[in-house]
């Protein structure tokens, strides 16, 4: 149920075995609000570019191919596990709000130092940015959203979708909250203000060109599946309307599992957000 729950949520689990393994990396550790995060940085420059992985696994899980390729010069490449993920330590894990998500990577920005920071979340690691980014708005300096949730999708779902769908997406969510992330979809969808951000921010939105219907595998009809598909690809045209300064992008070859099929891209707008930074 674990990595079902994973996948037909935000599509956040990965099949391929490419790209580098999770011991290639040079973690080391700090501790935030009594839990010990593991982080990895490569490269050296005034401009970090941090990954944000989505609800439910570890940053390797969601980038690892997207690492293995990078080649970070003039900039450093971070990412780092939210507590409870990976080789991050959590004592007794309790649902989180995106409050505490958000001041968990505040910590994590202070102890690297950072002087200019792009954010790189994928899926609900969206939230988390934004939300960083709109009470930090002077560190901030750019974002590369990879097809990201937007607030909207949770009701429009809710809203659209027959019972027997709401219901079968009700108990992932509910599943994944309580035995897996510990992390609050819907929470995390109820806010607006938290995720406000400056109007002049630079923002590339990169969204899934391919739909995501490994949700298929929970026996959900094909109508409820379309309403899946249309309500996230509606969220995505708000996503492309978060202020004045937002380039949408279509990822024309990559599903949500973006990082199996289609790093390059990702890559190739973290550096083009990293090379506006440095102006």
């Amino acid at each position: 149920m674990k990595k079902l729950a994973t996948v037909v949520l935000l599509g956040t689990a990965f099949a391929g075995q490419a790209g580098q393994s999770q011991d290639a990396h040079n973690y080391q550790y700090t501790e935030i609000g009594g839990k010990k995060l593991a982080y990895a940085c490569e490269g050296e420059g005034k401009v970090t570019a941090l990954l944000v992985a989505g609800m439910g696994l570890d940053a390797h899980t969601t980038y690892k191919n997207t690492l293995h390729n990078a080649n970070p010069e003039g900039y450093r490449l971070c990412f780092y596990d939210r507590a409870g993920y990976g080789n991050s330590q959590y004592e007794n894990p309790k649902v989180r709000t995106m409050v505490e998500l958000r001041d968990e990577l505040a910590g994590l920005v202070e102890h690297l130092k950072v002087e200019s920071l792009v954010l790189v979340p994928h899926s609900f690691g969206g939230f988390v940015a934004r939300a960083y980014a709109s009470k930090y708005p002077d560190k901030v300096k750019g974002m590369v959203l990879i097809d990201t949730a937007h607030e909207s999708w949770f009701d429009a779902m809710k809203s659209n979708m027959s019972k027997p769908g709401w219901d079968t997406m009700e108990m992932i969510i509910n599943w994944e909250r309580e035995h897996n992330s510990f992390e609050d979809f819907a929470e995390a969808s109820s806010h607006s203000a938290l995720y406000k951000i400056k109007d002049d921010l630079p923002v590339t939105v990169l969204s899934r060109g391919i739909p995501h219907v490994t949700i298929r595998q929970t026996k959900m009809s094909y109508a409820d599946i379309d309403v899946y598909t249309q309500t996230w690809n509606d969220s995505q045209k708000k996503l492309a309307k978060l202020n004045n300064n937002t380039q949408a992008v279509t990822m024309k070859y990559a599903s949500h599992l973006f990082d199996e099929t289609d790093p390059w891209m990702a890559l190739e707008h973290i550096e083009a957000m990293v090379n506006k930074a440095k102006l």
